[in-house]
């Protein structure tokens, strides 16, 4: 039942997408600075990228219900996002516990570079999110990435997710009471599988 599969990468191997950091930042996409350079080298020391993933069967023959086998998603959008799709792949990916650290320490000593951290670091896991989604996907078809937490996913919807993913030993991600991620910079998501390539 496993059929678990691993992504990760080097910090330096993933690009962070400036139109998100930008945002986050609540800068201009072309702003730059020796203070965010030196926030992101720091990052980049911390950072462990790691995804693990599955593809999984999807049943969506009672209306607005999205069937997985190992969990069941009450969801009109996600139902509308996945329709027309037998299979999806089914992700959690992080940047690691260090970052979790990194950003409490600065939390102490400077709130300048824990913000420019904080947004590096968000930025830096959406990014990561999109070059695993590009190397799952390839030969297929797939709709738009989905993640509990958004529209009328619940965010209970991580726990049997994580569970089937075993990433509390894979990627060290747990969840409290809220359903709320460590390491904080973590993503789960569901990516619907249309077809696949000729």
């Amino acid at each position: 039942m496993s059929g678990i599969e691993i992504i990760a990468a080097d910090a330096e191997e993933i690009e962070i997408n400036k139109r998100e950091l930008a945002a986050r930042l609540k800068t201009d996409a072309d702003f730059n600075s020796e203070s965010v350079e030196s926030c992101k080298q720091r990052l980049f020391d911390a950072i462990d990228y790691k995804c693990a993933y599955i593809k999984a069967e999807v049943d969506l023959s009672k209306e607005n219900l999205c069937d997985f086998g190992f969990m069941k998603v009450k969801s009109v959008k996600l139902y509308k996002n996945l329709f027309g799709c037998r299979e999806a792949f089914v992700m959690a990916m992080t940047t690691g516990i260090a970052v979790d650290r990194l950003l409490a320490r600065l939390n102490m000593l400077s709130q300048a570079e824990h913000f420019i951290t904080d947004g590096l670091s968000s930025a830096a896991i959406e990014s990561f999110c999109d070059y695993a989604c590009k190397k799952m996907s390839k030969g297929y078809i797939c709709v738009n990435r989905f993640s509990p937490g958004y529209g009328d996913v619940s965010l209970e919807t991580q726990k049997p997710l994580l569970a089937r993913l075993n990433a509390d030993r894979i990627l060290g991600i747990t969840l409290n009471s809220a359903y709320l991620m460590t390491p904080v910079k973590s993503i789960t998501a569901i990516m619907g599988i249309k077809s696949k390539l000729v």
